[in-house]
């Protein structure tokens, strides 16, 4: 028999017949919290939007293009996901943050939260714009009202990255856990080794 106290936490372990009255019998298996290491809560409102099988271009224009909604909406889809992950035994969460959109919720401190703030943008010419706006984002989720500061930059990948904007973030790295999208497709060999492929098309389709 396990015994808990009123938060959960485990006391000790004893036999049947020491546990006295009141036994709570349950079917399944004890484990440890599962860990969510990458999750886009604030995109919880697109669950179901976005058609499979599309590939990961347009899986990435359709995100891009399609991911503004009424903030309201937005928010108690993000309140409802969390709830999901609860129910479903997650304890801690790796989120990856483009907005600041989910503070609220997590500053309820119901999981716990290691942000990731995404940083992208391959034209040279704006690196110093998208780190000051990442920048912005990230200071937000410092604040010890907010999330208790564990929060990093995180590059969102090699081929949305220009070499300025990552001389700009390196230096965040020191001491920091990050993240970034490596190795999804085919379609990013095809592009660092032949300078071709179907990311040539999505930098068509945004233009920037």
């Amino acid at each position: 028999m396990l015994i808990t106290d009123e938060k959960g936490i485990i006391q000790e372990i004893i036999h049947a017949k020491d546990a006295g009255e009141d036994i709570q019998i349950f079917k399944g298996l004890l484990s440890p919290g599962f860990i969510n290491c990458h999750c886009h809560l604030e995109l919880s409102h697109m669950k179901g939007l976005i058609p499979e099988r599309t590939g990961l271009v347009d899986f990435v224009f359709n995100i891009v293009t399609q991911r503004h909604f009424p903030e309201e909406e937005i928010l108690d889809a993000i309140a409802k996901a969390e709830d999901e992950m609860i129910h479903n035994g997650i304890v801690a969460v790796g989120d990856i943050c483009n907005n600041t959109l989910s503070i609220p919720q997590k500053s309820k401190q119901r999981l716990a939260y290691y942000n990731f703030i995404e940083v992208s943008g391959w034209l040279p010419q704006i690196a110093e714009m998208r780190f000051a706006r990442s920048k912005e984002i990230y200071d937000a989720f410092g604040r010890p009202s907010t999330v208790n500061g564990r929060q990093s930059l995180a590059p969102h990948a090699p081929y949305s990255v220009s070499n300025e904007l990552w001389e700009l973030i390196a230096p965040f790295f020191k001491n920091k856990t990050t993240t970034i999208h490596n190795q999804e497709t085919d379609f990013e060999d095809a592009l660092f080794i032949k300078g071709s492929g179907d990311f040539i098309r999505m930098y068509e389709m945004m233009n920037r």
